[in-house]
Order: structure tokens, then C-alpha cells, then sequence
């Protein structure tokens, strides 16, 4: 079953996000398989009331891959870019399956 990241971030150093880290962090995905379905600083809020500006949601072919790419020792190297560029919160979660009810 696909699981997915969700970033979900206010941007607070764009130049190191977009010229540091980005170039990094899609190295790291070498080997992993996955999809970047969504990178999306241009958000509506539809509910609720959040600061957070950007969006991105990462679909894995199964959580362990996720899980696999998150903790490699590539990305370890460098998440602290992206938490040094932002504030918000990152999410695994697993596809929903509705034959599973």
C-alpha cells in the first residue's frame, strides 16, 4: 500500500530552501521508489487557519520505503536545511483503501 509525506511548511529562508536544500534533498531519492506529487507554495486555506505557505506531498510505493528514505543517512545529512528554512510540520500516512472497511 502507497504511503505518503506532507510537508506542510511557512518558508522562512527561501534562498536556502530553494538553492540549498531542494538540489540536495532530490539526490536523495536515488534508489527509493517514489513520486513528488505536489510542491506548492501557493496554498488556499479552505479551512481552518494556518501560516504555513507550502505544501509538498511525496507518494512511496509502501510506508517502508518512506520510512527508508526519511531515516537514509543521505537525508539525515541534511533535513536540518529544510528545518533551518522552515516552520510546520511533516506527516506519514497510508493510502486509504476502502475495500479495507
Amino acid at each position: 500500500m502507497s504511503a505518503y509525506f506532507i510537508f506542510n511548511h511557512k518558508v522562512t529562508d527561501s534562498n536556502k530552501l530553494n538553492n540549498q536544500y531542494l538540489p540536495q534533498s532530490i539526490e536523495t531519492f536515488n534508489g527509493f521508489d517514489m513520486k513528488i506529487l505536489v510542491v506548492d507554495q501557493n496554498i488556499d486555506v479552505i479551512e481552518g487557519d494556518t501560516k504555513n505557505d507550502r505544501t509538498v506531498v511525496l507518494k512511496f510505493k509502501t510506508r517502508e520505503q518512506a520510512l527508508g528514505w526519511y531515516n537514509s543517512d543521505a537525508y539525515q545529512k541534511i533535513v536540518h536545511l529544510r528545518h533551518e528554512a522552515t516552520n510546520g510540520t511533516a506527516v506519514l500516512c497510508d493510502e486509504f483503501d476502502i475495500n479495507a472497511l
